[in-house]
């Protein structure tokens, strides 16, 4: 199972074992990021090296790992990916999630989540991760350039 598939269910056992605790249903939300991350990081390192014998590569690692968390939300409010009609609604899914993340794991006071809210949170990283694996060709090339790539204009 890939790494992203197995945070999506951790979150998803995290948020049904959680429905009485806030602290497991912030995990809960945290994790699903980190799914919808793990997702894109994945995408991304498939689109620069796909042959399968490039996986447990050095070089595939560090593409994989190149992907960063502040210039995913950077890039996902610029040209090329918020004129695409599916990759906005990915990005728009994304940084939902990042900013529902970073309250989850640096607002330690405040009640964040009900049952209900947690839910949604969790099935935005569902849909994020469908749509994510529903794009064509063109459009994970473009998500994955504009990710790792910084656009350095002539």
């Amino acid at each position: 199972m890939p790494m992203a598939d197995g945070l999506l269910r951790l979150a998803e056992e995290t948020a049904e074992r959680g429905s009485g605790s806030r602290t497991l249903k912030r995990r809960a939300v945290s994790t699903a990021y980190y799914a919808v991350f793990h997702a894109i990081a994945s995408l991304c390192a498939n689109e620069i090296l796909p042959r399968e014998k490039d996986k447990g590569s050095a070089e595939f690692e560090r593409v994989y790992r190149a992907l960063e968390h502040g210039s995913l939300k950077s890039e996902f409010q610029k040209a090329p990916l918020k004129d695409n009609a599916r990759l906005k609604a990915i990005g728009a899914l994304v940084l939902r999630l990042q900013s529902e993340r970073h309250r989850s794991d640096y607002l330690p006071t405040q009640r964040l989540y009900t049952t209900k809210t947690c839910a949604e949170h969790l099935e935005s990283a569902r849909l994020a991760m469908t749509l994510l694996k529903g794009l064509d060709e063109q459009d994970r090339r473009t998500l994955a350039v504009s990710l790792l790539f910084k656009n350095r204009p002539s």
